[in-house]
């Protein structure tokens, strides 16, 4: 398995079990509580949920290319570093990046893999073991 297949790997699940599927089913409240967010309607929640979702199906497709398809999948690549990037950035730039330090960490290491990928794809693809 390639250094590019468990960044997508780690990248899809811990995505996934800490925010896709909590901003989907957990209440309102459970939400705001552990986000230190609030919203006038759940809603929100449940579309940022989907949002989340939407590119983890897009990271998908790409471990696909990865592990099936033996090739680098540029436009997940570049969709994963712009979102990583951005996110870390506005927690940055917002000032909380010091309540959020584990997933502007997060975000800021996915987006370093991501980028390593894009200027080093051969390597990226190498098995590891």
């Amino acid at each position: 398995m390639s250094a590019l297949a468990v960044l997508l790997i780690a990248k899809i699940g811990v995505t996934l079990v800490a925010v896709g599927i909590p901003m989907l089913v957990f209440p309102k409240q459970r939400i705001e509580a552990l986000s230190g967010w609030s919203a006038t309607t759940g809603t929100v929640y449940r579309l940022y949920g989907m949002a989340v979702i939407a590119l983890l199906v897009g990271y998908s497709g790409g471990l696909y290319e990865v592990l099936v398809l033996d090739r680098v999948p540029w436009t997940v690549l570049a969709m994963g570093f712009v979102s990583n990037a951005g996110a870390s950035a506005v927690l940055v730039v917002t000032g909380e990046a010091a309540q959020r330090k584990m997933s502007t960490v997060f975000f800021g290491a996915i987006a370093a893999g991501l980028a390593l990928a894009l200027m080093l794809p051969d390597r990226s693809m190498v098995a590891l073991w």
